[in-house]
């Protein structure tokens, strides 16, 4: 997974400072990490599955907790924050380049029959052309802890799909750095409804807005089980009662994810 120069190809040469009439197109095509359900499916009749990230389908991570197992040395860690695993994580974009932060703005069409989604724009719809705007995360830890390879999100997209066998546990940090946002005040309402006019109710009803976009960062440092030697050159740590010894560095990967909703609820709300 490569999510950290996304968008639309040309945007930033259709970004220009005047107002033109935006008009919808077949752009690129994306996908978002849909995942395994949590158990309670809170919005499965609303086929996209939930943009707004309060109420949509959760991105529950896979159990992968069997009997075969069982014998595994036992590492007690927290599950990933709920708020995290109902996140949006582009998995797809091979045919995105440029900016990831000018991604927020543009418009998106779900397609139900693949679940995935196509570009509509070349460029956020905003008053004035204004760019999204992005902010730091100074604080922005969302997880940190020690796993082995029963723990349930092992191998997932909410982790880049970093793996750990058997005989390894992994120590894990998981950071967002930035945000781009698109605020309520820099919806370009009248934009939107001159660009999707000519479309039918049925058309409609697929459309999206992307509000947001974060990048997160994930790192990482695998242990492997070993006895202790104090003459090894080697971080050592101790889980289930067992040693594991390591002498990597930490590696770091990077994720995306977005916030979608339904493009009515922006006509409807935003004023």
């Amino acid at each position: 997974m490569k999510p950290y120069h996304f968008i639309i190809p040309a945007l930033l040469l259709c970004y220009s400072c005047h107002q033109d009439e935006v008009k919808l197109v077949d752009g690129p095509k994306f996908g978002v990490n849909k995942g395994k359900k949590e158990g309670t499916d809170f919005n499965a009749q609303n086929g996209a599955g939930g943009f707004d990230a309060t109420q949509g389908t959760a991105l529950g991570a896979i159990n992968m907790n069997n009997a075969a197992k069982k014998n595994e040395p036992e590492v007690i860690v927290e599950e990933l924050p709920r708020s995290y695993k109902q996140r949006k994580f582009l998995n797809d974009a091979s045919s995105i380049t440029s900016d990831l932060f000018m991604i927020p703005g543009n418009i998106v069409t779900y397609n139900p029959k693949d679940s995935s989604y196509q570009f509509r724009t070349l460029k956020a719809i905003t008053r004035n052309n204004k760019p999204p705007i992005v902010t730091s995360i100074s604080d922005g830890q969302v997880y940190s802890a020690k796993i082995n390879s029963t723990t349930s999100f092992n191998g997932t997209y909410l982790i880049g799909g970093l793996t750990v066998s058997r005989d390894q546990i992994m120590e894990l940090n998981i950071n967002d750095v930035a945000i781009s946002t698109v605020p309520d005040s820099l919806v370009d309402v009248d934009a939107i409804k001159s660009a999707i006019s000519g479309m039918t109710d049925d058309d409609k009803k697929n459309l999206y807005y992307i509000k947001a976009a974060t990048l997160t960062t994930i790192d990482s440092r695998k242990y492997t089980e070993s006895k202790f030697d104090a003459a090894v050159n080697s971080c050592f740590v101790t889980a289930g009662g067992k040693t594991y010894g390591s002498n990597e560095k930490f590696k770091r990967d990077k994720n995306v994810s977005v916030f979608i909703i339904p493009l009515d609820h922006i006509l409807n709300s935003v004023h």
